[in-house]
């Protein structure tokens, strides 16, 4: 069942601590963008890829250049916000890859009245695995023309839906959906524990 909402792939980012373009890591029989993509496409209405080398060709995927390149993560957000055809975005980066297709429908179902829905795990904001509104791309604009790179100053400028931990178990009861791969030990570890693609 689809959520009503348009998914973006956060594709950027140096991936100092990885040590290579985590987005074209191999997973399976591609590589960890297409795995994303493939596992979450069934359950929205379009797919885009933001920002990151550009060389994503997969069927069905838009890929878009961020407009604000080496900003990191809110400059894909805004790049996905603009490209996207649906009023509610989820945003997922790519170095998670055990993202449950669930909680699109939990996040987009919460998202009435408010700019963003966005998973609180140990006190942390998941702003990188959270729904947004389309209509925050030119507050967005302003904050990275301005030089603000941080996702939390968005955070802080919006009006929030907070989603609990408890409530996110009801959808991914080992919260696997936030564990993300930074390091090559990470990485590794997924390989030989990844559940099997739905």
């Amino acid at each position: 069942m689809r959520a009503g909402c348009s998914l973006v792939i956060l594709a950027g980012g140096l991936s100092r601590r990885m040590g290579r373009d985590k987005a074209a890591l191999p997973a399976g029989d591609g590589t960890l963008i297409e795995h994303l993509a493939r596992r979450l496409a069934p359950v929205v209405d379009e797919t885009i890829v933001a920002g990151g080398s550009g060389r994503h060709d997969l069927p069905g995927v838009t890929t878009v250049a961020d407009r604000y390149p080496g900003l990191g993560p809110l400059a894909g957000i805004h790049a996905g916000l603009v490209m996207a055809r649906s009023p509610l975005v989820w945003v997922v980066g790519c170095d998670l890859p055990d993202v449950d297709p669930g909680l699109a429908a939990l996040l987009c179902g919460l998202a009435g009245g408010v700019d963003a829905v966005v998973p609180r795990i140990d006190s942390e904001s998941q702003g990188v695995c959270a729904v947004y509104d389309r209509a925050l791309a030119p507050r967005i604009d302003r904050l990275l023309a301005a030089g603000e790179r941080r996702v939390k100053m968005l955070l802080a400028a919006s009006n929030v839906r907070y989603v609990t931990e408890e409530e996110l178990r009801a959808i991914d009861p080992e919260l696997r959906s936030f564990r993300n791969l930074n390091t090559p030990a990470d990485y590794r570890a997924w390989l030989t524990t990844r559940p099997a693609s739905p």
